[in-house]
C-alpha cells in the first residue's frame, strides 16, 4: 500500500494502492513475489523483474506482471554493495524462446530471424539452464537481455530558494506554464545515470537503447537470503538457507541408508528347526491366532525356535536423530521453540514468547524480503504512471484520478510504499483487532459496515448496504436526539438568565432601600444638630436672666436654681443618648436580619437552579 508523506494527499495514494492492488491480484504478481522469496531460500537469489505484457487483454497499454529470473539464468556485476543493486554496473539475463516466439517479439526483425537456426548448444552461455542437456529439443534459439548503466542528458526542474531537482513528464506546453506560474523554478540540462538495454538474439543484435518502461532506476529487483559482496570467494558471497542443511543432511541420510542395510542384512522373520521336528510346516508360516504347532516324537521343543528380529543398535538410532535434529540447528531453526512440542503444559504465552525468539534469528532475512516488496511495489507504480493513461486508470480504480495522480515530484517525494493486509487470514486478523478496538474504548470506533469487509463471508453485497443503512438511520436517530437535547438545555439557560436578571433587580431593590435609610440617618443627624443649636441658644438666654437674677435675688439663691437646671438638662441628655443607642441597636438588629433573610433566599434560589439542571 502507498502512504502519504510530508503533508501529501491521502486520496492520491489511496488511488496508488487501489490501482497497483488491482494489477497484482490480475496479474498474479503476488504469487510470484512469494515464489521469489522460497527460490532465494532454496538458491541463495534471485531477481525479480517488473514488466508490461502486451499479449493478454490489454494489447494496448499492456498489463503488469512479474518475470523471476532463477539463479541459473542471470549473471550480475559481483561487486554491487547497496540491496537495491542500484550501484551494479552490469546484469546478463538469458533464456530460450522458440523461432515462432522470436517472430511475435521482434515483428520488425523477421527477415533478420527467419534465417537463423535453433542451435541451443552453440550460442548459450549458461550452462545451468535445462535446454542445454535437452538435445532432442534443438529448435530453441538464446535470446540475451544485457542491461547496463550508463549516463544521459536530462531535462529538470531546479528550485534555487528548496536548491532541488525536480524530475518534470509533461511536454512542453505543461512546462512552460509551470515556469510562467512559479518564479523559482527553471529548466536545466544534467546528466543522469540511467540503464540501458542490448537484446540479442543468437549473438545477433536486437533492440539496444534506454529502457523501455521508463527511467524508474534498476530493472531489477533481487530477493536473496544471505549476501555478503565483501567476501573474496564468489562461491560463497551468496548462501542460501538449504545451503546450511545439506552437510548434516547428507549424514543424516548416509546413517537413515546403513541402519536399514542393518536391518535386511538379516534374516528377521521366521522359524528355525530341524528337519522333521514339525509335523506340519505349513502351519510355520502362517500368522494371526488358532494354529498349533505339533512337534512329532522323538523331537524336543529347543529343536523348533523363532528367529527373534534383529534390532538396529540404540546407539546407531541416537546418531541418526543428532542427525536430523542438526539439519535444523545449522539453519537456526528449532522446533521446540516454533511448536512448544516437548511440553504439553506449555502456555500460550510462553510459546509466543518461543516462537518471537526463534523469530529473531531470521529477523534480518525478513527485513530483506520487506525492503525488496517495497522495491518492487515503487517500479511498479512507477511503470503504471509512465505507461497507462487517465481513461485506464479510472476504469481500474472506479474514480477520476486526481490531480496529483501523475505528479513525479508527488509520487517521489510525498509517496512511501507500506506493507498491509492481503489474505484473508490478514483481514480475519484485522477485522478482530477492529473489534478488539471497540471493546477497550466501550464505544463504537469502528461501524459494523467498515469491518464486515474484512471478513471472509459470502454475501458482502447485501451485507454491507443493509448495515450502513442501520448506520444511517441511527446516526439519524441521535442527531434528534442531540437537537432535542440542545433544546432543554437552552431552555434551562433561558430559566437561569430570567432568575438572574429577577436577582440583580431584587438586588437594586435592597440596594435603593439602604440609600433611602441613609437619607433618613442623615436627615435624623441634621434635626439632631438644629436641637443642639436651639439649645445653645436657649442657654444663652438662660445665661443672660441668669445675671439677671443675680444681680435682683442674689449669688446663693442663683447658684441654687442654677444646679437644678443643670441636674434636670444632664437627665434630658442621658434620656437623649438612650433613646440613640436604642435606635441604632434596633437598625443594626434589622440589617441582621435582612441579611440572613437574604443568605436563605440566595441559597433556595441556588439549591432550586441545581436540582433543575440535574
Amino acid at each position: 500500500m502507498y502512504q502519504a508523506t510530508e503533508g501529501g494527499d491521502n486520496q492520491t495514494t489511496d488511488q496508488y494502492t487501489k490501482l497497483i492492488t488491482h494489477a497484482c491480484n490480475i496479474g498474479a504478481i503476488h504469487e510470484q513475489k512469494s515464489k521469489a522469496k522460497e527460490l532465494s531460500a532454496i538458491s541463495g537469489m534471485v531477481l525479480l523483474q517488473p514488466y508490461l505484457d502486451f499479449s493478454g487483454d490489454d494489447q494496448a497499454q499492456g498489463e503488469l506482471k512479474v518475470k523471476i529470473w532463477e539463479y541459473n539464468s542471470f549473471l550480475v556485476d559481483p561487486y554491487f554493495r547497496s540491496p537495491d543493486m542500484s550501484d551494479a554496473q552490469f546484469i546478463w539475463c538469458q533464456e530460450y524462446i522458440s523461432k515462432k516466439e522470436a517472430e511475435d517479439r521482434f515483428p520488425d526483425k523477421i527477415v533478420q530471424i527467419m534465417p537463423m537456426a535453433g542451435t541451443p548448444q552453440r550460442y548459450g552461455s549458461f550452462y545451468f539452464l535445462p535446454e542445454n542437456y535437452n538435445m532432442a529439443r534443438n529448435d530453441l534459439m538464446v535470446l540475451s537481455y544485457v542491461w547496463y548503466k550508463w549516463k544521459k542528458k536530462k531535462k529538470r526542474l531546479y528550485s534555487r530558494k528548496r536548491n532541488q531537482f525536480f524530475d518534470f513528464a509533461g511536454g512542453e506546453e505543461q512546462l512552460d506554464q509551470i515556469l510562467y506560474a512559479i518564479d523559482d523554478l527553471e529548466q536545466v540540462t544534467v546528466d543522469t545515470p540511467c540503464w540501458k538495454l542490448a537484446v540479442v538474439l543468437n549473438e545477433q543484435l536486437m533492440f539496444q537503447g534506454d529502457n523501455p518502461l521508463g527511467d524508474f532506476g534498476c530493472p531489477m529487483i533481487p530477493y536473496f537470503w544471505n549476501y555478503e559482496p565483501h567476501i573474496n570467494y564468489y562461491d560463497l558471497r551468496v548462501r542460501s538457507l538449504v545451503r546450511t542443511m545439506r552437510d548434516p543432511q547428507f549424514l543424516f541420510n548416509y546413517k537413515v541408508i546403513t541402519n536399514n542395510d542393518i536391518t535386511a542384512a538379516t534374516i528377521n522373520a521366521g522359524w528355525k528347526r530341524k528337519i522333521g521336528a514339525v509335523a506340519n510346516e505349513d502351519n510355520l508360516k502362517k500368522t494371526g491366532q488358532g494354529w498349533d504347532i505339533i512337534i512329532n516324537d522323538g523331537y524336543e521343543m529347543s529343536d523348533v525356535e523363532k528367529i527373534i528380529p534383529s534390532g538396529v543398535p540404540e546407539s546407531d538410532l541416537a546418531l541418526a536423530q543428532q542427525m536430523a535434529d542438526l539439519i535444523y540447528n545449522t539453519s537456526g531453526i528449532q522446533l521446540e521453540n516454533w511448536s512448544g512440542q516437548q511440553d504439553k503444559q506449555i502456555s500460550s504465552l510462553t510459546m509466543m514468547l518461543k516462537q518471537a525468539a526463534n523469530l529473531m534469528v531470521f529477523q534480518k532475512y525478513f527485513d530483506q524480503w520487506d525492503y525488496s516488496d517495497k522495491l518492487l511495489g515503487d517500479k511498479l507504480l512507477q511503470i503504471a504512471l509512465n505507461a497507462w493513461n487517465a481513461e485506464k486508470v479510472k476504469l481500474l480504480i472506479g474514480e477520476e484520478p486526481t490531480p496529483y495522480f501523475y505528479s513525479r515530484v508527488f509520487s517521489k517525494y510525498q509517496t512511501m510504499v507500506e506493507e498491509s493486509d492481503l489474505t484473508p487470514t490478514q483481514q480475519n486478523l484485522q477485522a478482530q483487532q477492529m473489534m478488539d478496538i471497540n471493546s477497550a474504548f466501550a464505544r463504537e470506533v469502528f461501524p459494523p459496515s467498515m469491518i464486515i469487509p474484512k471478513l471472509n463471508i459470502t454475501g458482502k453485497g447485501e451485507i454491507i448496504p443493509y448495515l450502513q443503512q442501520q448506520e444511517q438511520m441511527a446516526q439519524q436517530t441521535q442527531q434528534a436526539q442531540m437537537e432535542v437535547s440542545h433544546a432543554v438545555e437552552h431552555a434551562q439557560l433561558q430559566q437561569l438568565t430570567s432568575k438572574a436578571a429577577l436577582n440583580i433587580a431584587s438586588a437594586r431593590e435592597r440596594h435603593g432601600r439602604a440609600e433611602s435609610n441613609i437619607g433618613l440617618f442623615e436627615e435624623r443627624l441634621s434635626m439632631i444638630t438644629k436641637n443642639h443649636a436651639l439649645a445653645s441658644k436657649e442657654k444663652m438666654a438662660a445665661l443672660a436672666q441668669l445675671v439677671e437674677t443675680i444681680q435682683k435675688f442674689g449669688e446663693v439663691e442663683t447658684f441654687l436654681q442654677q444646679n437644678k437646671l443643670e441636674s434636670i438638662e444632664y437627665r434630658d441628655d442621658q434620656d437623649e443618648e438612650r433613646g440613640k443607642m436604642d435606635a441604632k441597636m434596633t437598625a443594626e438588629s434589622n440589617k441582621f436580619v435582612q441579611e440572613i433573610m437574604g443568605g436563605m433566599g440566595q441559597q433556595q434560589q441556588s439549591s432550586q437552579n441545581m436540582g433543575q439542571m440535574v
